[in-house]
């Protein structure tokens, strides 16, 4: 693993995925555990080893939203715009949560089975990407059995978009009461001084996992006003080493030299925890009877609990949060599942307009 990945060693998860790699044995069993990640598609990156017999994404179980007549979710890159537009989002996501290279790079939990979705050519969703989104999210549940959606793309205001927040929030409703963990990002407003202090959706649901972001001295570097208290846990969104791929260049694409900065990153951080988790104690919940959403709210719960604490809040006029922490993979298998008498059903996902 290069020594420059400071975000593996601060959620701990390559510890973690150890102890599921010894699981997993020889034939990488991971027991019908799938992840589906809704974003700008995937591209041909050599982290994701697609001319192998073991590719790190499972392309043909994926759909193209955004391209018409085109099934295969490639993002073409061939695009660009303004505020938002993204061109290889995807892959730089992806290749963090999975990417898998040996002596090159390796992502928070290489190995997992993933179904890219390209939904968008951005990170901010309006109209359109809202109700893709919506509809990717609907299809991972139904189709594809999928445990874990990661959504590293948000909806930075409900305005203008009611119908469609209702189709979305609908979604994430299916996913929670079937025990499908959907993973968002909180977002960061830098770029829109009107919408500073929110949080975005669907993360922002209260039946999500919202995901905030922190730098390499374990500091909050994106940080909110009333919207903080919707943030669940926080995970690494400051140069966080992670491949890319560039319109015209050769293929396979090769670079996994740079940086990504964002609350994208910070999502997919917990996706590949929760894919773990699942893995190792996906027999005990079952077991134990934790159901449709009691899964998604023990999760929630043993983020919340097995924390590590934050070293402080880069926003000098804001406090370090208190009730929430660090992301730690270890803890997280560790922790006994909380008792099903203690979780609470939140409430339907719908806009919250305030």
């Amino acid at each position: 693993m290069p020594s420059s990945a400071w975000n593996i060693d601060a959620v701990r998860s390559r510890e973690a995925m150890t102890r599921v790699s010894a699981e997993l044995g020889p034939t990488n069993d991971w027991r019908g555990v799938v992840v589906a990640h809704l974003d700008t598609g995937f591209t041909n990156h050599v982290v994701f080893n697609l001319a192998t017999a073991t590719p790190a994404l499972r392309v043909a179980d994926g759909i193209n939203y955004m391209d018409p007549g085109v099934v295969e979710p490639r993002d073409p890159l061939n695009y660009s715009g303004g505020l938002g537009i993204n061109p290889g989002h995807g892959t730089r996501t992806l290749g963090t949560l999975c990417g898998d290279l040996a002596g090159t790079y390796t992502g928070v939990c290489p190995t997992v089975p993933v179904v890219p979705y390209r939904v968008t050519n951005g990170v901010v969703l309006t109209g359109r990407t809202i109700v893709n989104v919506a509809l990717a999210v609907m299809d991972a549940v139904d189709r594809n059995l999928a445990d874990v959606i990661s959504i590293s793309l948000g909806v930075q205001s409900v305005f203008g978009n009611i119908k469609q927040m209702h189709a979305l929030g609908r979604a994430v409703d299916h996913a929670y009461e079937r025990g499908v963990i959907v993973v968002g990002a909180a977002g960061q407003t830098e770029d829109a001084p009107e919408l500073v202090g929110f949080t975005v959706y669907p993360g922002r649901y209260s039946r999500s996992i919202l995901v905030g972001g922190i730098n390499s001295r374990r500091r909050v570097c994106f940080d909110y006003d009333d919207g903080r208290k919707y943030i669940d846990v926080w995970a690494p969104a400051d140069d966080v080493p992670r491949p890319n791929s560039v319109f015209g260049l050769p293929e396979p694409f090769t670079d996994v030299s740079g940086v990504g900065d964002g609350t994208s990153y910070a999502t997919v951080h917990v996706v590949g925890a929760a894919a773990m988790w699942l893995r190792m104690r996906g027999d005990e919940l079952e077991a134990s009877g934790y159901a449709g959403w009691q899964r998604v709210e023990a999760f929630r719960a043993m983020l919340r609990a097995n924390k590590q604490a934050l070293a402080g809040n880069d926003v000098p006029t804001k406090p370090t949060p208190r009730d929430t922490g660090i992301l730690d993979c270890v803890a997280l298998l560790d922790a006994k599942l909380p008792r099903l008498d203690t979780l609470k059903k939140a409430p339907l996902a719908e806009p919250q307009v305030d």
